[in-house]
């Protein structure tokens, strides 16, 4: 097996047990309503965020901007759970874009 063979396998399962878990704990610790509700802010505050903090390295900013504006609306986020979701997401996105990049199969 070639290194981006492994790579994508260990990607795939990751991703697999991340979905797997954190989704379940999340709708656990949070209902399926809020969640979506949570969804929707965290989808406004990161686009609001970028567009205050334009500029190249300002990262935690925007990660701090985020979780005062979901604090502020009620929602109990950790930066932890932040950083979950946003590894879950990225890990599902980079699932979805390598099966896209395959050859004609």
């Amino acid at each position: 097996m070639r290194v981006s063979e492994i790579f994508y396998v260990v990607l795939s399962i990751s991703s697999v047990l991340i979905t797997g878990v954190l989704v379940p704990l999340l709708k656990q610790k949070y209902g399926r309503e809020k969640i979506l509700t949570a969804m929707k802010a965290v989808d406004i505050a990161v686009k609001a965020a970028e567009e205050i903090y334009k500029e190249a390295g300002q990262g935690d900013l925007k990660k701090k901007y985020v979780l005062m504006r979901l604090n502020e609306q009620g929602f109990k986020v950790t930066e932890k759970d932040l950083d979950d979701m946003r590894k879950a997401s990225v890990l599902e996105l980079n699932k979805w874009k390598k099966e896209l990049e395959k050859p004609g199969e």
